[in-house]
């Protein structure tokens, strides 16, 4: 069985030498990703990489809406439950050439729920699906959450309410290719439903992938799209200028040498991005954070137009709070925040810190691609506060599974939206009990107020309880929001439509040459 599956999987997946060629769209990725699996993924380079293989209920659009995807409609379950009944695209077939059917719609969430499989995003998606909780503590392997009606509906019961799930960006996926063949499945084939499916990864080098003819929404306009890893900025440029390079997603880092240079600028394709930036202040790993004043000092030692307009120059936006434009809820009259380092001096003394006198000694924690905004922010802190602080900067991965235990004292972060609703940014970010709270913040009636917004299903209403909750983790500097550039890249003139993803990638589905 194993060997006539994976027969199936590379037949299904063979690029030819012939369709290698001009027709495959070349893009960076800034690092190796994690995973190229839909199971164990958490984070944006694998999930750019993804996220034409395998799709969900629904996608975004450039502008940061929900479309339909695999699901055509859905309705809430009657009174008395906590769900929603779905009415699935028909036609839709995976890469394996398999038929998707409401079978895979449980099938995919009873693996992904299976610790053995050590998933990713995916699990907090699912976790108030009924019979999840016990799937995650290996005590039973069906789903009673989740149930068959026919092919092409399925209902999903859940213990709480969870008015956003039709929204949240669950890959589906044949589970057959898993089951049959490990761990490395993916490495073997592709089993998704998306425009592109997997062919190769080469680790630390490229993804290969190559047009689904039978994709429901098209047949793909190009052969396939090459993700090239090149982690460094001059490297993206020269490659990009020798023609290696069709297409460039843009590192923050990169902004000024593209604004700085005419004939970058007129290739670039520039977009929103509905995403937070903002500063992780861990009260339980510094005893100073937990003095209020000295996290609004924090706060006031930055300048926010600086950044903008120095290390950005001006394709980057600022925002009071942590619900960005665009999303519902944007709250734009919030209090702005201010740069006014001697208010920060007077609030550091009035905590008994005069000058940083008495301070304890930090670092403050980044990633390679932040580099310079790490160095800058520690910077600040020293000359501004006094404090006796020493810049870190250590992988992406490491960083992030460091922040999501609470073992970094201060750090900025980003968190980009997998969905358009407010609760990504206040509930994800901040909710005690969220396996994303990387900042440890813990208010009682903040929490009351996450959890009535997951059971209100009328939006005005939930919206209100959003504005209440936003203004008091940032009245209480639980965390401040930082400066958020803009989805940017470049494209080749002959290159046509590509535009920008509000996660902060460009969408090249579309892409003709």
């Amino acid at each position: 069985m194993k060997s006539a599956i994976k027969t199936a999987l590379l037949a299904a997946t063979m690029l030819t030498a012939t369709e290698a060629g001009a027709q495959v769209l070349r893009v960076n990725i800034p690092m190796d990703p994690p995973h190229i699996s839909p199971i164990p993924y958490q984070e944006n380079v694998s999930f750019r990489v993804i996220s034409d293989i395998y799709e969900g209920f629904v996608s975004s659009t450039s502008e940061g809406g929900n479309v339909p995807a695999l699901a055509t409609s859905w309705s809430a379950l009657p009174a008395g439950k906590h769900g929603f009944q779905f009415k699935l695209r028909p036609n839709v077939t995976f890469h394996t050439g398999r038929p998707f059917t409401a079978k895979d719609v449980k099938a995919t969430f009873e693996l992904v729920l299976d610790p053995k499989w050590k998933g990713g995003n995916n699990v907090q998606f699912l976790q108030t699906v009924i019979g999840a909780a016990e799937i995650k503590a290996g005590t039973r392997t069906d789903l009673p959450g989740v149930r068959v009606i026919d092919d092409l509906t399925v209902e999903v019961e859940f213990t709480q309410p969870n008015v956003v799930f039709p929204y949240i960006p669950i890959q589906f996926f044949d589970t057959t290719p898993a089951k049959e063949l490990g761990a490395d499945w993916v490495e073997k084939g592709s089993a998704g439903t998306g425009p592109f499916k997997t062919v190769s990864w080469t680790r630390g080098v490229k993804v290969e992938t190559e047009a689904h003819a039978g994709y429901w929404g098209g047949a793909p306009k190009i052969k396939g799209i090459r993700f090239l890893v090149v982690p460094n900025a001059d490297t993206v440029f020269n490659q990009y200028d020798a023609g290696e390079l069709d297409v460039v997603d843009l590192q923050e880092s990169m902004f000024d040498r593209v604004m700085r240079d005419p004939r970058y600028k007129a290739e670039m394709i520039q977009g929103n991005r509905a995403a937070v930036w903002w500063m992780g202040m861990n009260q339980n790993l510094y005893a100073p954070f937990k003095d209020k004043r000295v996290r609004e000092a924090v706060s006031l030692a930055i300048n926010r137009d600086g950044i903008i307009n120095g290390m950005f120059r001006g394709a980057a936006f600022s925002m009071p709070g942590f619900v960005p434009p665009g999303i519902g809820g944007y709250k734009p009259d919030l209090p702005k925040l201010e740069y006014n380092p001697a208010k920060a001096k007077q609030l550091m003394a009035a905590a008994g810190y005069p000058d940083g006198k008495g301070l304890p000694p930090i670092t403050i924690t980044g990633w390679p691609e932040i580099k310079d905004l790490v160095t800058y922010y520690a910077g600040q802190m020293k000359n501004v506060l006094g404090m006796p602080i020493t810049p870190d900067i250590i992988e992406r991965v490491t960083w992030i599974k460091s922040v999501n235990a609470g073992e970094v004292a201060f750090f900025p972060s980003r968190w980009t939206g997998s969905y358009n609703d407010p609760a990504v940014y206040l509930d994800d970010i901040w909710h005690s009990k969220s396996g994303v709270n990387r900042a440890k913040w813990k208010n009682d009636t903040y929490d009351a107020l996450m959890e009535k917004a997951r059971a209100t299903s009328d939006h005005a209403a939930r919206l209100k309880l959003f504005e209440e909750a936003e203004k008091i983790v940032t009245s209480d500097w639980g965390g401040f929001s930082l400066p958020v550039p803009y989805t940017a890249g470049l494209k080749k003139p002959n290159v046509k439509n590509v535009t920008t993803h509000p996660v902060g990638f460009l969408i090249v589905r579309n892409a003709e040459m």
